[in-house]
Formats: C-alpha cells, structure tokens, sequence
C-alpha cells in the first residue's frame, strides 16, 4: 500500500501542516511491506476521533457546557467550562428574580462574557488538540 492511500483514509484527522504529513510519510516509508500492511489493518483500531464531529457537536452546539473538551479527553477544562454554566445559570436565577445588588449583576455579566469568549477561542483550540492527539496516536502506533 502506497503512502497516499493510507493518508487518504485518515488525512482529514490530522494536522492540517504539511511538515506533519512530511514526517509521516517518512516513517510509514521506513516501515517494511508487512509492518505497513499492519499499520493499515491495525488503523481503525486506534479509535481516531472526527474533528468534524467533535466540532460541530461538541464545540459549536454544545461547546458552552464544555463538551467539546470532555470529547478530546481534556477533563478539567470540561468541568471548568461545566461550573461556569452552573454559576451563570445560579447567578442569572437571582439577577433575573428581581432587585438585586450591583455585584451580582456584573458577576453575571462576566460569566456571560466568559463563557462566550470561551466558546469562540474553542472552536479554533479544540480541533487543532484533537487533530494533534490523533498525529501522536498513529505516530506511536508506527514505533
């Protein structure tokens, strides 16, 4: 099996630098006829994660209740962005009940403003540390 076919198959998961490419295909070339018969066999094994998926359904439908970060496995940032929801959530129960101190409001505010702030930066981080860990994944496996 030539190199562009084994790319092909896995080439929308990783990294989109072309230096990344360059490195793979140097040691998928290395490898000999029958190890890469193996890697190929053995690839769906390697549970590889769509970023496409982890995009459009963890990051931008449910991105701000930190799913995305649960998805690539980044477990802390997932229930940081968790506990953010919870506050707001909190924090909008009593500024919406009625009069209540300044302090509150502009703690509500800011969760609000982090959360989506933190959203947008996800969309660009999260498919670009999936695609990263998808790279070390086949990268180790070809050792």
């Amino acid at each position: 099996m030539d190199f562009n076919s084994f790319l092909f198959s896995i080439g929308d998961k990783l990294p989109k630098d072309s230096l990344v490419i360059t490195m793979l295909k140097e040691k998928f070339d290395r490898l000999s006829e029958s190890k890469q018969q193996e890697v190929v066999v053995q690839l769906p094994m390697l549970k590889l994660k769509s970023p496409a998926l982890v995009f459009w359904v963890g990051t931008f439908l449910f991105g701000s209740f930190g799913v995305g970060r649960f998805m690539i496995g980044d477990m802390v940032l997932g229930f940081i962005r968790l506990a953010i929801v919870i506050a707001q959530l909190i924090f909008g129960f009593f500024v919406e009940g009625g009069d209540t101190d300044k302090t509150l409001q502009v703690i509500y505010v800011l969760l609000i403003l982090t959360n989506w702030i933190w959203w947008i930066v996800d969309m660009f981080l999260v498919g670009k540390k999936l695609r990263k860990q998808n790279y070390e994944k086949i990268e180790n496996f070809m050792k």
